[in-house]
């Protein structure tokens, strides 16, 4: 008897299953990836200064082969930058990124670029 209460069990998560992730790819957006930056802390790191980013999606598609820019700003001075790419950045998600700079970022303002993404 307790044979049919699991088998039972079982078929109706299978189908609470079935019909969650048919409602997913059913009301999915169509929102490119939107791409969003935190910068989680500065660290030196022998001669250069290491900034560590949270880069975030949150549109309704993945971004892959995602190409990053950082860039320094510094009054009367040059402007630096340092790239980074995140292979695949999924909807909803969060990778960390580090970009290298040779100039300590508080002495400027920092900026950050999505330049490009594939789809994949």
């Amino acid at each position: 008897m307790w044979e049919w209460f699991v088998g039972l069990a079982g078929f109706v998560l299978i189908c609470f299953t079935i019909v969650y992730l048919a409602w997913l790819a059913a009301t999915a957006g169509e929102q490119p990836p939107d791409i969003e930056f935190d910068v989680v802390s500065v660290e030196p790191v022998m001669q250069r200064y290491l900034v560590l980013v949270d880069v975030s999606n949150r549109g309704d598609q993945t971004a892959s082969a995602l190409q990053l820019e950082s860039r320094l700003v510094r009054a009367n001075e040059d402007t630096l930058s340092a790239t980074s790419q995140v292979d695949y950045l999924a909807a909803e998600s969060t990778r960390r990124v580090g970009f290298y700079f040779p100039a300590n970022p508080a002495t400027g303002e920092l900026e950050f670029v999505p330049l490009g993404y594939q789809e994949p």
